[in-house]
């Protein structure tokens, strides 16, 4: 492991973060509250990126393996987060608390152990930044400041690991930007649209910041039941579902390339949703009226297939049957390359087709089937790499699952706040259910959903990468 080059790259990361702390601590003074958090957390930050910067000057370039970039975005989401959770601890929040908090707003995962209502409004603005800039990926923010880094495009590809990559596709140096500006563009509209709903500018602004990068923030307990307004609630879900959409298909719409949207990914992104809704639009016609059940089920489930988590009803209240599509929308997620976690659904798609593909080869080995996407041919490497993230995935669920179950947690709530954790989701089901907040889970389970934020974010191989490059050791 080339720990001077880690060093320099979060160092670089640093000085760019500490300057994103800046905005909440403008807002602080702004509304008259003590913006000592923050500029203490901004010192704090930038000396972190000095001392860095300072002791790895002479780093060797011709030693960087890609290990040590997977390894240096790992480090990165580690360390962010953890500055990022000084607001809270000032505030008087518990360190593990506070350290929840934070990975879970980095992570765009929405896992609260807080009630909004009781914090000040900066610190409000500071919970949907975190989620913000985490949606759109540490690194991106990075790279849009420091362009020329050694190894960007391997930094970018380790924050945004693309299965496939798509046939509409900038150069990897120019995506950051690129990404940057949708991004942007999206947000500004968001919030001009919920305000102009009737929402105040605090409002719009934070749940503009939540929404698109799917992360499930809201400066209300009641999230966005609070507003009971079917027009906020069609925005709000639009957002989300455009953020659980791949931006490299944004962009080539956006250059009116429109066959980009027949994208094999993004159509069964669409059947996904649609079939989502119309299973839990009949399961909840029972409890509700065909009207309110629509509006309902298409609002959860675009919510957590796109592992926003925002609620406008209490989903602990459905049958069984409307909680297991609900797990199951939550477990796949949204699109690659998109602000959306879970296994993504190309990934589903390359499953089963490779599933597909052995079953014919057990009925006649002699035939050969290919496994497709869309007119692409799937390579063995590209399959096993799916399969290899599949069974790590199933087996840090499985572990973390035992782990909470151990630790006196009910089987629904074990299973649920696994699953929303692994897949920044936010909220699950039972104790962790829509209703609930995390404050009252055990430290050492909220350390277990902690890891399962960062793991899921990163999608296991930049976590793997530093494991293992840290037992093989290195050089500075």
């Amino acid at each position: 492991m080339n720990y001077r080059y880690i060093e320099n790259i979060a160092g670089q990361v640093l000085l760019v973060f500490s300057f994103i702390v800046l905005f909440p601590t403008i807002s602080a003074f702004f509304y008259g509250e003590r913006a000592e958090f923050f500029l203490l957390t901004f010192l704090v930050s930038l000396f972190l990126s000095l001392y860095f910067l300072f002791d790895s000057r002479s780093y060797s370039e011709a030693d960087i393996e890609d290990s040590d970039v997977y390894s240096a975005v790992a480090v990165i989401w580690l360390l962010v987060p953890l500055i990022g959770s000084i607001p809270f601890a000032l505030c008087g929040i518990s360190p593990i608390d506070s350290i929840f908090e934070a990975m879970s707003g980095f992570t765009t995962t929405g896992a609260s152990v807080l009630t909004p209502e009781e914090l000040p409004k900066s610190v409000l603005l500071w919970r949907s930044m975190m989620q913000w800039v985490g949606g759109i990926g540490i690194v991106v923010v990075f790279l849009i400041f420091f362009p020329q880094a050694r190894k960007s495009s391997a930094l970018l590809e380790a924050e945004y690991p693309a299965v496939v990559l798509p046939k509409v596709r900038p150069k990897m140096r120019d995506m950051a930007i690129l990404i940057f500006q949708i991004y942007l563009i999206l947000t500004l509209l968001e919030i001009a649209i919920l305000f102009a709903l009737g929402l105040n500018l605090f409002e719009a602004v934070n749940h503009a910041f939540t929404s698109i990068s799917t992360a499930g923030f809201s400066t209300h307990s009641e999230s966005i039941a609070y507003f009971n307004d079917v027009r906020v609630e069609a925005v709000i879900a639009f957002f989300c579902f455009i953020g659980g959409t791949n931006f490299a298909l944004i962009y080539a719409l956006t250059q009116r390339q429109i066959r980009a949207i027949a994208d094999v990914e993004f159509k069964n992104y669409l059947i996904l949703l649609s079939a989502g809704i119309l299973t839990l639009t009949i399961l909840n016609s029972s409890q509700f009226d065909i009207l309110d059940s629509l509006r309902y089920s298409a609002f959860q489930a675009i919510s957590l297939a796109t592992t926003s988590g925002f609620t406008t009803y209490d989903y602990d209240t459905w049958s069984d049957s409307a909680k297991v599509v609900l797990l199951l929308l939550m477990i796949i997620g949204g699109c690659s390359g998109s602000t959306s976690s879970g296994l993504k659904v190309i990934r589903v798609i390359i499953l089963l087709k490779y599933a597909s593909a052995q079953v014919f080869k057990l009925v006649d080995p002699r035939r050969v089937k290919v496994v497709r996407y869309g007119n692409s041919v799937i390579t063995e490497k590209q399959m096993e790499d799916v399969v290899a993230f599949f069974v790590i995935y199933l087996f840090v669920l499985i572990s973390s699952l035992l782990l909470l179950s151990l630790s006196g947690y009910d089987m629904q709530t074990s299973i649920s706040a696994t699953i929303a954790s692994l897949s920044n989701v936010g909220p699950g089901i039972g104790l962790a259910g829509g209703s609930e907040t995390y404050a009252g889970f055990h430290p050492l389970a909220k350390i277990i959903l902690i890891i399962n934020m960062w793991i899921g974010r990163l999608e296991i191989l930049p976590v793997l990468a530093l494991i293992f490059s840290a037992f093989r050791g290195g050089k500075w």
